[in-house]
């Protein structure tokens, strides 16, 4: 079996007794690290109006704990105190499409589970301080030193630091300590209570995996019973009996409203599948506008065959989100929170859709006699999933 990094685990053993379960810290987990962006070229990015980032600044003019949102510019940095902040920059792999192989390693865990590879910078005692994500997450060390406190075991409903606009614990205590230098990375449960501070000039890489919460899967539910015509049963009390006091809601009132949710999640079964595709591949609202910028002409069938046979090549848009599954003779496509369903599509065209990174001439040669494999990569172009590129203009 594979192993994971240099820790003696493989990577299902990993998955079995540390994944949200405990923190492992692993030492030089990526060996002679080199860090594919510099400071200067992070803060760069921080410039950009559809780069959603971050500046924190511990002791700030106005108030402890400032939070301020990008884009920014030189006189936002050239204002900062010489320590105590940190810059933090979301989604660096979909705008630095180089920083993709640092994710390669992770591909053992559902890429639909995968947020984003954040990236932050901070002077000598930068921190965002105490606090928990709800989320797992790998924090590797890409440049510098930093001290991470870590708690032992998750916790919940924490009391914060009041008036901020950062969740920071107000009481912290740790249960281990470590000092991660390049290279070295630590691994998160979601819920751990954490704390980290540069000891000198760093960069930390944030690789975060997305899980959505209970509300916001009870709403997907919701909004696909709607879209599908279902749950429309009533509340109903065959077993009423009379009452005292017209007005109160008796205890049986209550438990038949909780059979309805329950009749209402079985009655759903049909749509989870199509509900929960949608729902993890759905677009951060920041990188909407940069989705509909790859928005292409409707192309057909011979349209394709001729961008191939002029050289071009498709590349999957690192804005998109995507999965797959099967189901019965065929299966389904999600993008960016639309379901496409293909009947009686194959699996390797499937996979071909979903799961490779570019397509070429010997591959659409292999999709060209699947009708429904070519109707949705159609769409898919017209729609900025997949994006034609000249040779020339492959990642290196």
């Amino acid at each position: 079996m594979t192993a994971f990094f240099n820790t003696g685990l493989t990577q299902q053993q990993f998955l079995d007794h540390y994944w949200q379960k405990k923190p492992l810290l692993i030492r030089q987990a990526f060996p002679d690290f080199e860090s594919p962006l510099s400071p200067d070229e992070l803060a760069g990015l921080a410039y950009e109006p559809d780069i959603e980032s971050r500046l924190i600044v511990e002791e700030g003019a106005r108030s402890a704990w400032q939070v301020s949102q990008g884009p920014f510019t030189g006189a936002d940095f050239a204002g900062l105190p010489e320590s105590h902040w940190t810059l933090l920059v979301q989604d660096v792999e979909k705008h630095v499409p180089e920083t993709q192989s640092l994710l390669t390693p992770f591909q053992f865990i559902p890429n639909w589970r995968r947020d984003d590879l954040m990236i932050s910078y901070a002077p000598t005692n930068g921190s965002v301080g105490p606090h928990t994500d709800g989320y797992d997450v790998f924090l590797l060390q890409g440049l510098g030193r930093r001290k991470w406190q870590v708690g032992d075991k998750a916790i919940y409903d924490q009391p914060l630091i009041d008036k901020i606009d950062l969740q920071v614990l107000s009481e912290f205590k740790h249960a281990e300590e470590w000092v991660l230098a390049l290279g070295d990375m630590l691994y998160l449960p979601p819920h751990f209570g954490h704390h980290g501070v540069a000891m000198e000039a760093c960069m930390t890489f944030s690789i975060g995996f997305r899980a959505p919460k209970q509300t916001e899967a009870v709403d997907a539910v919701l909004n696909e019973l709607l879209e599908q015509g279902l749950a429309k049963q009533h509340y109903s009390d065959a077993d009423l009996q009379v009452v005292k006091q017209d007005h109160e809601i008796g205890t049986q009132a209550v438990a038949n409203f909780k059979q309805l949710l329950h009749q209402t999640i079985d009655e759903a079964d049909p749509v989870l599948l199509s509900t929960l595709g949608k729902l993890v591949t759905e677009t951060k609202p920041s990188l909407v506008e940069l989705t509909e910028a790859l928005w292409a002409e409707p192309i057909s069938q011979q349209g394709i065959t001729n961008q191939f046979e002029q050289g071009f090549y498709l590349r999957k848009s690192t804005y998109h989100r995507f999965a797959w599954a099967e189901e019965g003779t065929g299966g389904h496509i999600f993008v960016a929170g639309e379901a496409y369903q293909l009947k009686n599509c194959k699996r390797q065209h499937l996979i071909l859709l979903a799961e490779k990174s570019e397509i070429s001439l010997p591959d659409w040669q292999q999709l060209v006699s699947d009708p429904e494999a070519v109707e949705i990569l159609c769409l898919l172009i017209a729609e900025g999933a997949w994006v034609w590129q000249r040779p020339e203009d492959a990642i290196a």
